[in-house]
Formats: structure tokens, C-alpha cells, sequence
């Protein structure tokens, strides 16, 4: 008669813990929070830019409490106009170049920030539209981004050559998310004093030294 007993309160408990998201446990995508546009960036003298690049992910549970050890992953693998670089210059930062994807972990405030390193594919290769990255947490499609590169053309840092390409995806009249870097879907004067801004700092003056295919 006990066990039968012992079965229905553990039963209870574990519907419980389920109901209050502590035993799932998992981001919820209504609650978690993430950006509406990325921008890949490069680096100067071994440093990230994160003052161009940064962007936080919190990550939440059905509760609305924060998830400590999640695994968020930025999936580039439909942005066929942009590569990400297999160093990212961030212990903490674990690149799957097969996949074109870069994860990271939750701090115990549910919390993580990334800065990018990554590049575009150069003239003539503009093909990805708005919101085509993907943002999961443990599995969980937690958001859709648009992702830029200030480094259009992949060599030499930010610099004119990028522009070039700039100017080449603006007339095109094609709202191609590698050069819209306000994420307003279009592109623009205001994406243009974006790129000026990043260039006149020189915080993204490196490359990638390699990227994922």
C-alpha cells in the first residue's frame, strides 16, 4: 500500500516541477530575449570589435526565470553571402565550421554575450534577405536575426574595397541584409554613416586570418 502511495506523490511532483518550467528547464522563446539584427565584425591588434558587434541573449523559461548553462547557438548556415571566422578570438566561443555556427553558454542570470568575427563573400555574391540567422537555445528557435558584414569583401579589414561592395549591393535595389547595417530592411544613408563610423574607429581593421567554407 505504501509504494502505490509513494508512486502518486512522486507523480504529483514531477507534474508540479513541470507545470512551474523548473523540470523542463528549457528557453522559452516567448520570454527569452535576443536582437533583431547582427553585425559580424572584424578585429585590430588580436581584439574583437565588440563596440561595433556586441549583442546579449537571455535566456528564459516557461517561469520567466533565468536559464544558467544554456546552450545558445547563432546559426549562419542560410546566409550563404557570409562566412564566420574559425578563430573568434573568445575561449568561450566554439565554432562549428561544417555547420556555420558559433555557440556559447548561459551565465547563472541566464545571460550571454557575443561579438562575432566574420566576413562577406565580396562582389557580385549578395544573395541572403532579411532575418535568414537563427538563434537556438538548447534546441529552441528562440529568434530569426539579420546579420551584416562591415567587412564586405573579406580582406584587408573594413576598408574601401568593402565600400565598394557597399555601393554595388545598394544599387542593385535589393534590400541585401549583408549591407544593411541598421537592420532596418533597406539600404541606405544610414547604413553607409554605419559602415563610416566602424572605419573612421579602426576597431575591425583585421580579417579573419581563416573562415569557415
Amino acid at each position: 500500500m505504501f509504494r502505490p502511495l509513494l508512486r502518486s506523490i512522486l507523480a504529483l511532483g514531477l507534474l508540479a516541477l513541470v507545470s512551474t518550467g523548473s523540470y523542463a528547464g528549457g528557453p522559452n522563446p516567448n520570454l527569452s530575449t535576443t536582437p533583431g539584427f547582427i553585425r559580424l565584425v572584424g578585429a585590430t591588434g588580436g581584439a574583437p570589435d565588440a563596440t561595433a558587434g556586441q549583442f546579449t541573449v537571455v535566456a528564459r523559461d516557461p517561469a520567466n526565470n533565468p536559464v544558467n548553462g544554456a546552450s545558445i547557438v547563432l546559426d549562419l548556415s542560410n546566409c550563404t553571402d557570409l562566412a564566420v571566422c574559425s578563430d573568434q578570438m573568445d575561449a568561450n566561443a566554439l565554432v562549428n565550421c561544417a555547420a556555420k555556427t558559433v555557440r556559447k553558454f548561459t551565465n547563472a542570470l541566464g545571460m550571454v554575450t557575443f561579438t562575432v568575427l566574420g566576413r562577406g563573400t565580396g562582389a557580385g555574391n549578395a544573395a541572403s534577405l532579411a532575418h535568414s540567422a537563427r538563434i537556438y537555445g538548447n534546441g529552441t528557435l528562440l529568434g530569426s536575426p539579420s546579420v551584416s558584414a562591415f567587412d564586405l569583401d573579406g580582406s584587408g579589414g573594413v576598408g574601401a574595397g568593402d565600400l565598394s561592395v557597399w555601393f554595388g549591393d545598394f544599387g542593385s535595389g535589393v534590400p541585401y541584409e549583408r549591407s544593411d547595417f541598421d537592420g532596418s530592411g533597406t539600404i541606405g544613408a544610414d547604413d553607409l554613416s554605419e559602415w563610416l563610423g566602424v572605419f573612421g574607429v579602426g576597431g575591425s581593421t583585421q580579417s579573419c586570418a581563416a573562415s569557415c567554407p
